[in-house]
Parts: structure tokens; C-alpha cells; sequence
């Protein structure tokens, strides 16, 4: 049987379109705080787990060789995660199976991008795609994710005007968090208005480019006890995978994610939650689009599958509503720094310890449920955490 494994602290720092530190500076600025916050030394820490999208988004091969100092990893085993952006919670994924097995009783799992060093992050992504039959025609992030958006509206009856609402609630929500990179006050029209960049996708439906780190520190069951005497649990992990290219995937309709359903799955499984919308009291989604939070919701299960924009139209994942979604303001407001997206568990830890200030949502929290989604739009990973 494995061991039970608790969220014992996490460490933020601001993220910012062009941080001035470098990644070791970065690192160690969560480092430290994650120890601060968890009243721990960085002697008491067995291993590190570290987690980053494609080298070239930081500009630095290998930049977890260059942040073993920076994240008290000298001299301890380390290991390096990257899932593109479900790196956010494939790589707290890891660092929970470093101590369910037994190996290790604290991990320090720390995830980091330096995106302002990548100069031109759309031939990057075009290189990922077959040389042959799909690089040619210049494939990039946009288009490919307006594809998928225009499946997944025409599937389900969806609209961009309820996309769009949810670019105003998570912009908004982001004034509430003192690490946003992004707050702004819009409204529907103006984000209908702004720039297409392959329709449906408008440029104020996309999360902005950011440098940015954070830190979770992972404890054993005993260790945790001693630490804190609530602990946040970890209760469910899943992962799930397509194939990287579109031909070959299961689902021949890109609308539907099957591969986050399966991920949700294992992870409620994991839990024993059996009606998502009913025992989740909060949720953080990746949304580096709007419409993904809508498709993140669904896959989760905290809206009936085709019900993402009923949802946001009955307000039901506002910050007061009765399954509030990323009051943090998510990738949208907060910034979008690839594998540091593991933010989104940061929030839900802080959601369910009552420790979100502003942020915080006035229901009471006791279970969360945080997401990743990456690769070439075809990865996942869910981990669902709370209290006793």
C-alpha cells in the first residue's frame, strides 16, 4: 500500500512578463519561501523534483543541472519532469510517488520557466510536428488550439461570447492576487473586440507570456503530523495521454479531450469521489485559453459534459459561486509560465488551509481538484487534495 502523502507548504513569488532574476534566482527565492512557510530547513529536504517545459523555453539546456544549488539539491537525488504545460501537475505527480513509495519522507518539488529568454516560441512549437506532412504548413499554438476550439463549440452549441466571459471573470479575479502578472477590467465586448488570432481565438481569450517559479513541499504521513496538525492530503492523482498527432488519435472529433476524462478519472477514482460537482468545493483549471477552462470543467466533472457555458452564464465558477474556478484569476490574469503553472495547486492548497487572503472564496473549502494540460495538446494531470 503507499504511503499517505500531505502538502505541507508552498512557496510564490510574482510572475512577471520579463523577471530581471535568473533562473537560479528564481528557484531560490521559492525555495526559500516553501521552507519558511513549512518551518523546515534545507537540510531536512531528501530530494528534489524538478519540473520545466522544453529547454529552449528558457534558453538553457539542461536548466535543472543549473538549479540544483539554487534549490538545496546538492549532494541529493534530483530528477527532472517535463510534460510541456501539464509539467504544472505531472511533476507534483512524481514528487507524490517519491514518498507514497517509501523512499523518501520530504520532497521539495519546484517548477520553474523563464519564457521571456524564448524569442520566438512559435517555431519552437512548430518543430515538434512531423517534418513531413505538417511542419510545412506552419502549424503553431493558435491555429492549432483554434482547430480544436472550433470543434469543440460547433460539438456542443458553445459560444465565443461565453468564452469570452470567462477572459472577464478570471482577469478580474486576478486583482485579488498579489502574484498576477495580468488584472485587468474588461468587459465581454472588448474581448470579442480585441485581435483574432485564428478564429475563434481572440487575442484577450489567451494567457500572456511570463517568467515565473513555484515550490510545493511533498511530507510522508508521520513527518506531516509532526509538521502540521490539519495537513492537506494529497487524495487522488491521474495522467492521461493522446497520440501527438492528430490523424492518430482516438477520438477523431478534437472537441471531446478523452485523455482529460481519463485523468479525472483516476483521480476521483483514487479519492472515492463518485459526483464531482457535488463533493469538489474548488477548482483550478489550466486555461491558457478561455475555451479550456470550459473543456478542463467538463473533463472534470464539475459540469455536465457540453455544460461549461452554462456554467459561466449562471456564474456557478465565480469566485461567489457555488463551485467557484480559479479565483487566483488562472492562467488568464495570473500569467502563464508553462510548468510553473503548478500555481493552479499552490491556490488549491491555499483554498483548503484558508490562507488564500484575497483570494479566498467564502464558501468553505475541504477538497480541491487542480489540473495540467500539454504536450501537443495531448497530455493531462489531475491531482484532487484536501482534509481529513
Amino acid at each position: 500500500m503507499p504511503k499517505r502523502v500531505a502538502i505541507v507548504g508552498v512557496g510564490m513569488q510574482k510572475f512577471e512578463f520579463h523577471k530581471d532574476e535568473t533562473v537560479e534566482e528564481m528557484i531560490f527565492d521559492v525555495t526559500r519561501n516553501a521552507l519558511e512557510n513549512s518551518h523546515l530547513s534545507k537540510h531536512d529536504i531528501d530530494a528534489v523534483v524538478f519540473g520545466s517545459a522544453v529547454d529552449a523555453f528558457c534558453g538553457i539546456h539542461n536548466s535543472d543541472k543549473v538549479a540544483i544549488e539554487a534549490s538545496c539539491g546538492l549532494l541529493k537525488p534530483t530528477m527532472r519532469n517535463s510534460t510541456s504545460g501539464s509539467t504544472a501537475i505531472s511533476t507534483p505527480i512524481l514528487g507524490y510517488t517519491h514518498v507514497a513509495s517509501g523512499l523518501y519522507d520530504l520532497v521539495l518539488v519546484i517548477c520553474f520557466e523563464k519564457m521571456s529568454e524564448n524569442e520566438a516560441a512559435q517555431a519552437v512549437f512548430n518543430t515538434v510536428y512531423d517534418e513531413a506532412f505538417v511542419r510545412p504548413i506552419g502549424l503553431n499554438v493558435p491555429i492549432q488550439c483554434a482547430l480544436e476550439a472550433r470543434e469543440y463549440l460547433h460539438r456542443y452549441g458553445l459560444t465565443e461570447r461565453q468564452m469570452a466571459k470567462v477572459a472577464v471573470k478570471n482577469r478580474g479575479n486576478a486583482f485579488s492576487n498579489p502574484y498576477a502578472q495580468l488584472p485587468m477590467k474588461l468587459t465581454v465586448n472588448e474581448v470579442l473586440a480585441s485581435p483574432c488570432l485564428s478564429w475563434p481565438v481572440k487575442l484577450m481569450d489567451t494567457a500572456p507570456v511570463t517568467d515565473g517559479a513555484r515550490a510545493v513541499i511533498l511530507a510522508s504521513e508521520d513527518v506531516a503530523k509532526e509538521l502540521d496538525e490539519d495537513p492537506v492530503w494529497v487524495k487522488g492523482v491521474g495522467r492521461g495521454a493522446d497520440s501527438v498527432w492528430f490523424m492518430g488519435r482516438r477520438n477523431k472529433a478534437l472537441g471531446r479531450l478523452d485523455y482529460a476524462y481519463l485523468a479525472a478519472k483516476q483521480a476521483y477514482d483514487m479519492a472515492g469521489i463518485r459526483n464531482p460537482m457535488a463533493e469538489i468545493d474548488y477548482a483550478e483549471v489550466y486555461d491558457p485559453f478561455t475555451y479550456k477552462e470550459m473543456q478542463h470543467c467538463e473533463a472534470l466533472g464539475l459540469c455536465p459534459e457540453g455544460g461549461a457555458g452554462r456554467m459561466i452564464d449562471e456564474g456557478i465558477s465565480l469566485k461567489e459561486g457555488a463551485l467557484p474556478v480559479n479565483a487566483s484569476g488562472g492562467l488568464q490574469g495570473e500569467g502563464n509560465p508553462i510548468g510553473a503553472g503548478m500555481s493552479r495547486l499552490c491556490w488549491c492548497y491555499l483554498q483548503v488551509k484558508g490562507q488564500a487572503g484575497a483570494c479566498q472564496v467564502p464558501k468553505d473549502v475541504h477538497t480541491a481538484v487542480a489540473n495540467g494540460w500539454g504536450g501537443m495538446y495531448q497530455y493531462n494531470a489531475v491531482m484532487v487534495i484536501g482534509r481529513d
